[in-house]
């Protein structure tokens, strides 16, 4: 008997149900290459995914951010790290390699962020936490980004720095 491995969109989902927060529709094929198109990326196949199935949080309160401050961008907010941080206070601090990633979420209003490297033929997916006082790698992929998300670890909110 074949059981149905949850996808992390549909992880997400159901947690999402049990908080009482409105679910988004997902994404279309359409949509989600026009974004790899518009910055020469390719979204690893877990948040192509997870895109497809749920386009982030909804806009705007109630329901743009957890009962704990996480908020889980819809596509079209998702924006170059270079771009977001130009954007910040002058003491939120940029980082060598910041132009290979892009953020997909944040904590508490922005208390600091998480982006995923997004870099042209990159191998390497992995979610580093953006704000603090330099880059910390939270998790390797996506998938397990939202893994320790699901199970609230403690590596969401202190990590060891990123290796350059």
């Amino acid at each position: 008997m074949n059981a149905r491995v949850e996808s992390t969109g549909d992880k997400l989902v159901t947690y999402w149900r049990k908080l009482r927060l409105p679910i988004v529709a997902g994404c279309s094929e359409e949509v989600l290459a026009r974004f790899e198109k518009e910055h020469s990326v390719q979204l690893p196949a877990d948040m192509r995914g997870y895109f497809g199935i749920v386009n982030g949080m909804r806009p705007g309160s109630p329901g743009d951010q957890d009962p704990q401050g996480f908020s889980f961008w819809p596509l079209e907010r998702v924006r170059w790290v270079p771009e977001e941080l130009a954007d910040r206070s002058p003491q939120t601090v940029s980082f060598p390699g910041s132009e290979q990633f892009y953020v997909f979420a944040d904590y508490l209003d922005w208390s600091w962020a998480y982006a995923i490297r997004l870099s042209p033929g990159a191998s390497r997916t992995e979610v580093v936490i953006i704000g603090k006082d330099q880059p910390e790698l939270v998790a390797e992929s996506f998938s397990t980004f939202v893994d320790l998300y699901l199970g609230d670890s403690p590596r969401l909110y202190e990590s060891p720095p990123l290796s350059p």
